[in-house]
């Protein structure tokens, strides 16, 4: 008997995305051809025109930019002067408008993304005015011509913006050290840290992990929109086909009539009222156009309406009552369903705005250097079902002295509600004076809480 053998595998040397380029800029290209993915989808003016034709497709992105934007935002900070410098300037830029016209064209015209172009200063420091780039214009992150892929920089960060024609016609480029106008350097940084690349801020609300462009809803349910387009069409023609007159003239087996007797046949029809009466030879037949049978056709378009919607993520019931039976309690979820989506819509814009454009204008001025230290932007809620919960809730807590007054609780909530604040500001003013003043930040007790509540009221009867 003869014992085989088996030789040992040898060991298999693990090769990481490191070692398999030389220089940090090679690395960065490798990185992102793996990241970057680039599919050719619904076409920007194939979305357009989907909205400017179809009503529900134009009423659901409507909705979306009254729900996540209109009710305002406010910001959350324990430095009352960024508050307010943050306030003025969104204000100064008419940021809430802007902001609007953002998520409309992460819907429509921009396929699922949105560009801004930040008017800076002269000097780099301060931003006087913000211009909404249309997508239509070709912008895009600087890719690389052959694979297409984004061009990252040795710090894995975009190596810059391009626009292929902008409204006088010229190619623009953002990089970190330059801007290039038709290939001519047109800006340089004015101090350590200055970067060209923040005078473009992108937003997208939806989009793949591992690439930098979003995606609109509207390219997941176009073909859906369009089928059901033809067949209302279909169906609308056929309705308003229904009921026309139809004139036979002349008999078969003898010679055609003459056109001017078709003529005289439809000229004496077109008088037809309900108390006319015509007299015709026995060859002129008269009937009515038939009407079509729209029962599937119905069904059917009020199928691809929902798949529309579902894409969308509104329910259908908020825009067509009759024909859907819908018990009472599954149209409330499928509200409350909505009123979520809205609401994580809103928090992902909100940290896009804090970063893209808060940060940079006070950076800019000069009041911070992290965006930690950037106020929060909170987005206020425009859901009923959501806002009368929230405030049973609350009030519940303040009924069961689970919560006590304090003003920097009253500020949070009449920011929400979207209440007045001057007079909170002031209070809260003197509470944080007379915190500081006892020095208790971390230890303060009870009864020190309601020493400084006590020691604001009295100075506010002052």
């Amino acid at each position: 008997m003869r014992i085989i053998r088996r030789r040992r595998a040898p060991p298999v040397e693990k090769v990481s995305i490191e070692s398999l380029a030389a220089s940090p800029e090679e690395r960065a290209q490798m990185w992102a051809s793996l990241e970057e993915r680039i599919t050719s989808t619904v076409s920007k003016e194939q979305l357009e025109k989907l909205y400017h034709v179809d009503g529900l497709t134009f009423a659901q992105v409507n909705d979306y930019v009254t729900y996540v934007i209109r009710p305002g935002f406010y910001f959350l900070s324990d430095s009352a002067d960024l508050v307010k410098e943050c306030e003025e300037w969104a204000e100064d830029v008419n940021l809430l408008s802007i902001m609007e016209e953002v998520v409309r064209d992460i819907y429509v015209t921009g396929s699922g993304n949105a560009w801004l172009e930040l008017g800076y200063t002269e000097d780099s420091r301060d931003i006087l005015k913000l211009r909404l780039i249309n997508p239509k214009t070709g912008i895009d992150y600087i890719r690389d011509e052959r694979t297409k892929s984004v061009k990252l920089d040795e710090n894995f960060e975009p190596l810059g913006f391009i626009q292929e024609k902008n409204m006088l016609g010229q190619k623009v480029e953002w990089y970190r050290d330059k801007i290039l106008v038709d290939g001519k350097k047109v800006w340089s940084p004015k101090y350590p840290g200055d970067d060209g690349r923040d005078r473009i801020a992108h937003f997208k609300l939806f989009g793949l992990g591992e690439s930098m462009l979003g995606q609109s809803p509207l390219e997941t349910i176009f073909k859906q929109a369009l089928i059901r387009l033809n067949l209302e069409d279909n169906v609308g023609e056929g309705g308003f086909r229904s009921g026309a007159v139809i004139a036979y003239v002349g008999e078969p087996g003898k010679p055609p009539v003459k056109d001017a007797d078709v003529e005289n046949v439809v000229n004496i029809l077109k008088r037809i009222t309900v108390d006319s009466i015509f007299g015709f030879k026995h060859n002129v037949r008269v009937e009515r156009f038939p009407s079509p049978d729209i029962r599937d056709r119905d069904s059917l378009i009020r199928y691809f309406a929902d798949v529309q919607s579902a894409g969308m993520g509104i329910p259908l019931a908020k825009y067509f009552t009759s024909g859907v039976g819908q018990r009472r309690r599954d149209l409330e979820l499928m509200n409350l369903d909505f009123e979520y989506r809205v609401i994580a819509l809103q928090d992902r814009l909100a940290e896009q705005m804090r970063e893209k454009l808060f940060y940079r204008v006070l950076r800019a001025r000069g009041k911070v250097k992290r965006l930690n230290e950037v106020p929060k932007v909170m987005f206020r809620r425009k859901t009923p079902m959501m806002q009368r919960q929230r405030s049973s809730d609350i009030s519940r807590l303040f009924r069961r002295d689970i919560l006590t007054w304090d003003p920097e609780l009253e500020k949070l909530l009449r920011e929400e509600f979207g209440l007045p604040t001057s007079f909170v500001d002031k209070t809260l003013a003197l509470w944080r004076k007379y915190w500081k003043s006892k020095k208790k930040r971390e230890d303060a007790s009870p009864e020190d809480i309601e020493d400084i509540v006590r020691e604001t009221l009295e100075e506010m009867e002052v």
